[in-house]
């Protein structure tokens, strides 16, 4: 009986990388499953890292409630006879004559100069701004030196009220937790007053 090429059995192909008639995709969509389970359990571990230590930073530093007290306090001291006539006053020598002016009698323009020079993103960030952290973080690392703050208005408002002025990166973590704390407890213009007033 003779034999045709016909019905010689086929070749078997190798079974790499998968058995012939084997979906490829059900290993792909496994391990990409994989991937975006163990991203979101480190996004929520670091999330919870996160608001820890925020927690842990705000509940030690002094109370947001305590800014307009402590604004209060730059204002000289005037000492009127009974009929209401400016008799003396008390200043800091070094601080000289300060009268508190409220906002709306701040010329819009020099309020929009100063957002404009000091915080652009004033009115939008939670206190603090993350990219301006970033960048400055960045330089600094490049200097090897704290060369850049990048405090916004509100973190200022902290640094001249609260804070001691040295340079060190916990107190600006700490400058940063507090400015976002007054941001939720106080307006963007209350803030904006005591920063023209202190400045």
């Amino acid at each position: 009986m003779m034999h045709n090429d016909y019905d010689q059995k086929p070749q078997q192909m190798p079974e790499w990388p998968f058995p012939p008639g084997a979906d490829w995709r059900r290993p792909f969509i496994r391990g990409l499953l994989i991937v975006v389970v163990g991203a979101g359990l480190l996004l929520c571990l670091a999330s919870t890292l996160a608001l820890g230590a925020y927690a842990y930073i705000a509940v030690r530093l002094p109370s947001p409630e305590e800014l307009s007290i402590r604004a209060d306090t730059f204002e000289s001291t005037k000492i009127y006879d009974r009929n209401g006539v400016p008799l003396f006053e008390v200043f800091d020598p070094t601080g000289g004559r300060r009268t508190e002016v409220p906002l709306e009698s701040i010329p819009l323009h020099l309020r929009n100069a100063t957002i404009a020079t000091e915080d652009p993103t004033f009115y939008a960030n939670p206190g603090f701004n993350p990219l301006s952290i970033l960048r400055a973080f960045w330089q600094n690392l490049r200097e090897r030196d704290i060369v850049s703050g990048a405090s916004t208005i509100t973190q200022q408002v902290v640094k001249m009220i609260f804070l001691s002025p040295e340079v060190t990166y916990s107190r600006k973590i700490k400058e940063a937790v507090l400015a976002a704390e007054i941001t939720r407890r106080y307006s963007k213009d209350d803030i904006l007053e005591i920063y023209l007033n202190q400045a």
